[in-house]
């Protein structure tokens, strides 16, 4: 597949970043015609500002120079920005990590537990966790759903339930999303078989914890994250398509825990779900554009030709999706038939996303949207 002169240089910033000896010699040799503002937009895009920003900092410890002085066309104007848009992102996740702390003790005073899910989580996986851009805080109760919407709305706080998955809350300007089921198990068959592979799994192995200055927070286990992340990202891929900072996540995750899954039952459930081929062209993205060591990964009988094929073309739709340019923001104020109707075609231009899961997959969703619109 073709990339551009600042699609390579951001992979090359990224793998130096995750993974401090790959690809510095290719960025000490940028070329001095590289569009850095293309570049930074890229990057923001792709939800890896802060993660590439650390890559340049690498640069700089291996040249003793000045990011701006030894890079040819990055301006200090534009180093500014880059820098000042980390920090606001490091402020988020502070103001994330404080939220967690807080819920969690708000919760153990009700006598409820609180599971989190993704997140700050995952961004422990990372060289500089608080690089790792952050969105939703999801949370599950252990089944005190009901009973933890309750001790959110005494607070005078507003939920939304309209969800069937999970309820909507902000606390303290922060979104929040506190799971019912794991898994959108309303109107998908793997989802509930998923599901219930997860609650044997929480029900075997219990949780770990991370520590969030002072106070321990549970997380779940390896086995548990394999599952629940890749058929999130999946979902995610199908519905909306991924970006980079998802492909990092997966990266980091599977490298840092490989030794503590049981993949022999982690490849049995993906095959028979039919994600395992998806699955394993995500993380060939990490291993060939983000720099994940190979042996973090041990697949077995894979069908390399349709794994090489998926993995171009879901590379160049995390890339080149018109859909996922729109700002979200501009979406809601689309007039709304307007916004059906380019959410139709969307849909429509990623059939081929459900066809390689199963060929009968893509009609299956288009009658239940139809369905749920009517309803």
């Amino acid at each position: 597949m073709y990339l551009t002169p600042e699609q390579n240089i951001l992979f090359s910033l990224l793998k130096t970043s995750l993974w401090h000896d790959k690809d510095r010699e290719a960025l000490l040799s940028i070329p001095s015609e590289t569009d850095w503002g293309e570049l930074f937009t890229l990057a923001a895009r792709q939800g890896v500002l802060g993660v590439s920003l650390d890559g340049l900092a690498q640069v700089e410890k291996r040249s003793s120079l000045s990011k701006s002085d030894q890079i040819p066309g990055l301006s200090k104007e534009l180093l500014i920005r880059w820098e000042l848009s980390v920090q606001k992102m490091e402020a988020r996740n502070k103001r994330q990590k404080e939220v967690i702390k807080e819920l969690v003790a708000l919760f153990r005073e009700n006598g409820i537990e609180m599971l989190l899910l993704k997140g700050i989580g995952l961004g422990m996986n990372y060289p500089q966790p608080s690089h790792r851009e952050c969105g939703d805080i999801d949370i599950y109760l252990f089944g005190d759903y009901e009973k933890g919407n309750k001790v959110i709305e005494n607070l005078g706080i507003e939920v939304d339930k309209e969800g069937t998955k999970h309820s909507k809350f902000y606390f303290k300007g922060v979104p929040v999303e506190n799971h019912k089921t794991l898994l959108n198990v309303e109107y998908s068959k793997i989802d509930k078989n998923l599901e219930q592979h997860l609650l044997r799994v929480l029900d075997e192995q219990g949780s770990n914890s991370i520590m969030i200055d002072d106070v321990s927070v549970r997380v779940p286990t390896p086995d548990f994250i394999a599952t629940f992340l890749t058929r999130h990202d999946i979902i995610h891929f199908l519905a909306s398509g991924l970006v980079m900072r998802h492909f990092c996540d997966l990266a980091l995750f599977f490298e840092k825990n490989g030794g503590r899954i049981d993949f022999v039952r982690f490849e049995k459930l993906m095959r028979e779900e039919d994600q395992y081929d998806f699955f394993c062209s995500f993380l060939a993205i990490g291993q060939e554009y983000l720099g994940m060591p190979e042996e973090s990964f041990p697949g077995t009988s894979i069908n390399h030709q349709k794994v090489t094929v998926l993995t171009n073309r879901v590379l160049e739709d995390s890339l080149y999706n018109k859909y996922r340019s729109i700002d979200k923001k501009e979406i809601e104020t689309i007039w709304v038939p307007r916004r059906k109707l380019l959410g139709l075609k969307h849909f429509l231009a990623s059939k081929w996303k459900y066809d390689s899961i199963d060929r009968w997959l893509f009609y299956k969703i288009f009658i239940q949207r139809i369905y749920l619109t009517f309803l």
